[in-house]
């Protein structure tokens, strides 16, 4: 490190020791009449960056720091990470034509300390990069550059590296990624351009946002939330609903509005959880067949048409009584090639409404007769995380409690049934919205390019998906047989997530397998406990997580074990619940087999093979 390097980075590091006691001060409120008045919340954490930039009609430079909460420390501006100005420190779409001229990041030490800065010009450098400090002339060597892209005193810097070879890649964003798995975190650090400007995205218009396995999906859901609520937003939301496919995924994301989003402004919750509340059903176990009208469009035709009819001749509806006419009814919306099926799929159906309320298939059809025959409360803006996997129905009830626009994130290549809608453009015509292109996300942010290109093969469209992968090639899945190597599936599997355990100690480790019952009979017999969400910890000390591909999306970890491929629910060429289980590994992926792997597997293999 330079000295004049050395006086920069000293500089910054007190006007970041500044910063913290102004909000420690800030967070005991003040006193007024006796009484501690409380100001608006003060979220503590160091300085994430500083900004130079002239706007139009300027004559002089502004400069800015950016942080997850905004001060004043005597003419030092920082402002907040959802103000309007942070976009030219996070957003792709501003360059020098802006007036941008330096950004300036900072790695974050121990506690909230600042450790190191990287410098990244717009412009062409024109002298000191910001107003601080220089070193005497006679300690600075006389060719010093103007620019540094110092972030540590030793060789190159990894997140050097990383920006030089990805471009729109935040410098540290590798380190970050490899840090060990925990619940999601903020990561005002390294949210990259592409993620932060469908984030800050217009609050009033519907946006689509397509995004292969690792491409950050539920980062922008997650920030999104939290950026549409924040009270530096010139006209925040106050009623923003989250909802994504498990509560186990609520669980995991929770930390990131905890953290960022002003308190009670977003509802973190699934689908599943939104019916069951609307129609107070208990949590049983469905019984009914999966079948397509129990989820179509079509239904939601018949049970519209049903209530219209019904209310002229029973102003007091009730969804019981509407439910018991659909029993019966002749009038059915359902396609002439269905019909049969329909009415011998509605034979099977319980006579009660109680009755059908404890079968879990049927609570989308008990609850659009309830959104349509009662008032709901409704939503100013609503997120829908792993959307793709959401049916007509489905879609035809949340439309009923969103009084405002849609953030739908997704990847249609992942559907798990074939009762889900198809794609975007039919998602976009359940709701009512324009029509329209979805964004894209480019970039791999979890999950190596060996990993996500042998997962690849089960999926068509998915070649190339991803412009690039910041955590590089990686090691291919580790695949083990069984039967040749003379083990127990379950043995082997719970041997390799014990051994996963002890290579990442701080990290998280999952079992995913549609076989959970005999996994976890033999873990208990063998010594494991379970715990919540899915958690099983060994007398050792290791543990791991057991979950079904289901229970899985949404969610991701530093290594998996996936038990027994072919057994995972395939549609017509679609192995749409495999790939997300390969998938949900950033680093290790192991595949633990005693049958035939699946078809598209043994080709990848095969072809490999001849490399």
């Amino acid at each position: 490190m330079s000295e004049q390097e050395r006086v920069v980075l000293e500089h910054e590091q007190d006007v970041n020791t500044a910063y913290l006691a102004n909000l420690e001060r800030r967070s005991a409120g003040y006193q007024i009449d006796d009484r501690v008045h409380w100001r608006p919340r003060i979220t503590m954490g160091p300085l994430i960056g500083r900004v130079r930039m002239r706007y139009d009609g300027d004559a002089a430079d502004e400069e800015f720091y950016v942080a997850e909460t905004a001060a004043d420390l005597d003419g030092t501006e920082v402002i907040s990470w959802a103000a309007p100005a942070a976009a030219a420190y996070y957003g792709k779409r501003f360059g020098a034509e802006s007036g941008l001229r330096i950004r300036r990041r900072f790695a974050k030490g121990a506690g909230h300390a600042i450790e190191a800065y990287a410098d990244e010009w717009v412009v062409p450098a024109d002298g000191p990069a910001f107003s601080t400090p220089v070193a005497p002339a006679s300690e600075r060597v006389a060719t010093e550059p103007a620019v540094s892209d110092h972030t540590a005193p030793e060789s190159p810097s990894p997140a050097v590296a990383v920006q030089d070879a990805l471009p729109d890649v935040v410098p540290g964003t590798e380190q970050e990624l490899r840090k060990p798995r925990t619940s999601l975190r903020a990561l005002l650090r390294t949210l990259q351009p592409e993620q932060y400007d469908l984030v800050a995205a217009s609050p009033t218009k519907p946006l689509t946002i397509q995004g292969y396995a690792g491409t950050g999906k539920t980062v922008v859901a997650t920030h999104r939330a939290a950026w549409l609520t924040h009270t530096d937003r010139e006209q925040p939301l106050r009623n923003v609903a989250l909802i994504g496919p498990t509560t186990t995924w609520g669980r995991h994301i929770r930390p990131v509005i905890d953290e960022l989003a002003t308190p009670g402004t977003v509802t973190i919750t699934s689908l599943p959880e939104v019916m069951r509340t609307i129609i107070g059903a208990p949590e049983r176990n469905a019984s009914s067949d999966d079948f397509i009208d129990a989820y179509s469009a079509p239904l939601g035709t018949t049970l519209a048409k049903l209530v219209t009819k019904q209310r002229k001749a029973d102003p007091g509806l009730t969804p019981q009584r509407a439910y018991e006419v659909f029993l019966r009814t002749n009038e059915v919306s359902i396609p002439v090639s269905r019909r049969t099926e329909f009415l011998q799929w509605r034979r099977t159906l319980p006579l009660s409404y109680e009755a059908a309320l404890g079968d879990r298939k049927l609570w989308p059809l008990l609850t659009y007769l309830s959104v349509l025959l009662e008032p709901q409360a409704t939503y100013d803006h609503v997120i829908i995380d792993e959307a793709q996997d959401l049916r007509p129905l489905e879609w035809l009830i949340l439309a009923h409690l969103n009084s405002g626009t849609w953030t739908l994130v997704g990847d249609v290549h992942q559907r798990r049934t074939s009762h889900a809608t198809r794609g975007w453009k039919e998602i976009r015509k359940l709701l009512g919205l324009p029509t329209g292109e979805e964004e894209s996300l480019l970039g791999g942010y979890r999950t190596t390019r060996a990993i996500i290109d042998f997962a690849g093969c089960l999926l068509t469209g998915t070649k190339g998906h991803r412009a690039y992968d910041v955590l590089g090639e990686g090691e291919p899945p580790l695949i083990l047989n069984a039967m040749q190597l003379d083990r127990e599936l379950v043995e082997l599997a719970i041997a390799e997530a014990a051994r996963l355990s002890a290579a990442h100690p701080k990290g998280k480790v999952a079992v995913i397998t549609p076989q959970v019952r005999p996994v976890g009979s033999y873990a208990k017999r063998h010594g494991w406990s379970e715990g919540e969400d899915h958690y099983w910890s060994g007398p050792d000390g290791r543990r791991f997580t057991l979950l079904t591909s289901e229970e899985a999306r949404g969610l991701e970890f530093d290594a998996v074990v996936v038990v027994e491929p072919s057994d995972f629910k395939a549609m017509p060429g679609d192995n749409g619940p495999l790939y997300t289980a390969l998938t949900r590994a950033n680093l290790e992926l192991v595949i633990v087999h005693e049958r035939v792997l699946p078809p598209a597997i043994v080709r990848h293999l095969r072809k490999t093979a001849k490399r």
